[in-house]
Formats: C-alpha cells, structure tokens, sequence
C-alpha cells in the first residue's frame, strides 16, 4: 500500500537533522577547499609582485577577489532568507483551481542574483505552465528568483488537485549562488501551510420519509430547538423540569422555566463506518472508500441545502478537528452553510481506520443521546454482525436507514434488520 497523507512530525525532524548535518560536512569540505586556494592564490600574488610580473598581478588578483566573494556569499548570503508558500483559497474542491503564491523576503542588504527555489508540494498536484519533479513522496516544483538587497518578490501558479485530504505546502529549499556561479548553498525553510480538499460532491438526493417540515418554521410545535433564548416565563404543569431556571425562580419566589424560540426542523444523524474489508488481511479498498465518502458528503449537503439539520458521526478521522475524541468525529445535527463546512472538513480528512471497526460501538453511545425525531442513517460498504445489532437497537427509538456502498454479497453479509429502511439515493 503507498503512503497517503503527509510526512508526520517525527519524520520531518529526523530528515531535517540528516540534512543539517550534511550541510555542515559540505561547508567544512567547501571551507577548507577555499583556504587551500586562498592560500595558493595569495602566495602567488606575492610573487608575481615581488618579480613585478603586472598581468600576473592582475589576474592573481582578479582571480583572489572571485575567490573572496564566492567565500563571503557562501557564508552570509540567504542567512536570513525567508521563503513563504500560500494558497488562495486554501479550501477547494477536486480539480477547481487554486493561486499558489511563493513569496521569497529578503532582509539581508546582499543581493541574490542567483537563487532557486525547490517548493515540495503534494504528489498528486498539478500545476500549469509549470515542471514538477516527482519523488515518491512529494512533488518539488523549482522556480528560480532574483532579488536584490531588502527585496521581496511574489510568484503566482495555479495548480489543481483531485485527491481530497489535508495537504502540506512546503517546506521550501533555497539554493543561493553567488554572483559568478562557482558555489552553491542551500538553505531550507521548514514553514508549511495548508491547502484543504474537500471530498468531491455529486447532484444526489436522498429519500428519507419526512415526518416534519423541512426547513425552519415559526409557529407553535411541540418541537424547541434550544439555539435562540427568548427569557424566563411561569411555570407550568407540562413544561419539562430541565427548563426550570433556578436563579429566576428564587429572585421572583415562584418556579420560572427558560424560553427558546419554536422551531421545527428535520434533523438526520449521519452515521459512517469507512471499514472497506469485511476481514482485516483484505486490504484497503480504496475505489470503495471514495465512494463511500463522497456519497456520505453529498447526503449531507443535500439535506442541509434542503434546510435539514445533520450530524456526522464517523471513526478514522486523524487531526485536530476530532477533538477529545481520538480517531473518531462527532457532531450533534445542526444547520447552516457552517456546519457543511465543518462536515466536509472531517470528511476530507478521513483515512482508513485498519482493523478497528468502532462505528457500532460509537451507534450504540450516541444514538440514545439523539432526540426522538432525528432520523439515523448508517452508511457503510458492508454490513457486518456488530452493525446489525447497532441498527437494531437504533431502530427501537430512533427511524433508521441503511444504504450499502459496496457490492453486496449475500453468503458473507449480513442481513438488514426489521424495522431498518433501506435508503434510497437518486441522481438529480
């Protein structure tokens, strides 16, 4: 299986000490290969002057002064060098186009006449108009600079990419020469930046029988939504006793409950099993996993645009955005342009868990917690015993669906639970 995703941070350390010390038997090598010459250069001068040998003199001296600024670039130029990559935007989808600025900051008052840039980018990257290097892990795209002292200069590409996930661009390495070509330096600056691509969505629609009013409607319902406080009221028999407002009711001397505004709104949980094995030595099917992926991102936005609150719940999300959680992501429904882009970031994000298959166990921890009327769809390549024992009990309480993303096989799957709905998803 190649490696997906990028280098993580010990082995970005480990490659930069190796590179470091490298660097530094070079210069100690390059360091005494220009004394030995200095040297000999110098020795001659002073024989050519001694024997007052004048083109001798001059060209001995031409040739010191070469030598002298090749050392001084050598040890002082791009010390400070500072090399920026960014992406504009830094969110996309697969094949939209994006602005790759390189911004190389100069603060030095040395001028760098000769100076190349070697930006490592994601392998799968494409740029236009541009010639990027493969490696096995990366992609390096080389661009060359000219700057004078104190000068900052910008390059522009555009570059697209197809395989969703977080993305790392940079780090960059600058080689420096000096004026006259004979000597070359390389500085490396470890600062990266992310460029997000988000799992690719499809014009897909999904049956799910609605037993509320899609969107938001103001009115009386038996429904409350506790996003917009309205303020305390008296209490009455029916209100719940979790509403009562303690602090209220002893300054007014009698019970007091919170008041939110009414809403009604359809809400789905959206459950995500990634496992595209049915036994752990079978690989990792990545066809089936995309797939998978994309079709769960798609149900999302299209309930969302349709005025839908959901949730996502899923294992095999590695990054910041799982939270205390390690592993596995789970957010409550909600609505909104920012809750898609929150999904679609832990979607885009989602690698294969290995052999851990956690979502019946995660079903059966969160599914008790969802309000009666969420609608829970449990979405995965193959349904396995833990899985129907989760969507069995989910069924109890809970109106659930399952839609299958890999290819059915009846001798080795299980079979879908009474009470269960099998989700039906139509192209629009």
């Amino acid at each position: 299986m190649s490696r997906s995703g990028p280098p993580n941070a010990r082995d970005l350390a480990m490659s930069a000490a190796v590179d470091h010390r490298q660097d530094r038997l070079r210069r100690s090598r390059i360091d005494t290969t220009d004394q030995g010459l200095s040297l000999l250069i110098g020795i001659g001068l002073v024989v050519a002057v001694v024997n007052a040998d004048a083109l001798l003199s001059g060209l001995l001296s031409v040739a010191l002064a070469i030598v002298l600024v090749s050392w001084y670039y050598k040890r002082f130029a791009g010390s400070h060098l500072q090399v920026s990559v960014r992406a504009r935007p830094r969110r996309i989808f697969p094949g939209q186009p994006t602005e790759l600025r390189v911004e190389v900051r100069n603060p030095a008052r040395l001028p760098l006449p000769w100076l190349r840039v070697f930006v490592h980018l994601a392998r799968r990257i494409k740029v236009e108009e541009m010639h990027v290097e493969l490696s096995p892990i990366d992609a390096v795209m080389p661009l060359p600079f000219s700057l004078g002292g104190r000068q900052v200069v910008e390059r522009k590409v555009t570059a697209t990419l197809e395989q969703r996930g977080l993305h790392q661009l940079g780090p960059a390495d600058a080689w420096v020469s000096d004026p006259f070509g004979l000597q070359e330096v390389r500085r490396t600056d470890p600062e990266t930046s992310p460029l997000l691509v988000y799992p690719r969505l499809h014009a897909i629609t999904a049956d799910l029988q609605r037993t509320l009013p899609i969107g938001d409607r103001r009115g009386h319902s038996f429904l409350d939504e506790e996003t917009h406080y309205l303020g305390p009221r008296a209490y009455q028999p029916t209100d719940p006793l979790r509403r009562i407002d303690w602090r209220q009711s002893a300054r007014r001397g009698e019970l007091h409950v919170k008041t939110y505004e009414t809403v009604a709104t359809a809400a789905t949980a959206l459950f995500l099993d990634p496992t595209t094995a049915r036994l752990p030595w079978e690989g990792i099917d990545v066809e089936v996993l995309e797939r998978t992926v994309e079709i769960t991102a798609s149900i999302a936005s299209d309930l969302i645009k349709r005025g839908q609150a959901v949730g996502l719940y899923v294992t095999g999300v590695f990054s910041a955005v799982a939270g205390r959680r390690a592993f596995s992501y789970r957010e409550r429904p909600r609505t909104g342009a920012r809750q898609l882009s929150r999904l679609l970031e832990a979607l885009a994000q989602l690698r294969p868990p290995g052999l851990f298959r956690d979502l019946p166990r995660i079903m059966i921890e969160e599914v008790p917690r969802l309000p009666y009327h969420v609608h829970v769809v449990t979405i995965a390549p193959y349904l396995t015993k833990d899985l129907q024992l989760a969507l069995l009990r989910a069924s109890r309480s809970h109106k659930t669906y399952f839609l299958q993303t890999g290819e059915a096989d009846p001798e080795q799957d299980a079979q879908v639970p009474p009470g269960v709905r099998p989700l039906h998803v139509r192209a629009t």
